[in-house]
């Protein structure tokens, strides 16, 4: 069966922006996202109102602020990748040790 994309119309900070999906889930994904986005742009935009700073550079600060929560959640994954191997292996190695 063939996906049909479907268009979606998405605002993060209040000008519309193209998005095509293969999925329900990936639809289900980008409106999640996009919601994330417009709290967290709404927020950056009450926080610096006196700065006067342009929607491009409310979505700049979003962007870079979504980026590096993105990097600290990839980053954790990997140390608990290791974490998990190091247990694994230091478990072995009582077993092991035991034996002798």
């Amino acid at each position: 069966m063939t996906k049909i994309p479907v268009n979606l119309e998405v605002i993060p900070g209040g000008k519309k922006y193209p998005a095509k999906v293969n999925t329900t889930e990936e639809e289900a994904l980008v409106r999640e996202a996009t919601a994330k986005l417009r709290q967290k742009f709404i927020a950056y935009r009450q926080t610096y109102e006196a700065a006067e700073l342009s929607d491009i550079d409310l979505l700049a600060m979003t962007a870079i602020d979504i980026s590096t929560s993105h990097l600290k959640i990839e980053e954790n994954k990997d140390a608990a990748s290791f974490r998990t191997k190091i247990q694994q292996l230091s478990d072995e190695l009582k077993v092991y040790l035991k034996g002798q």
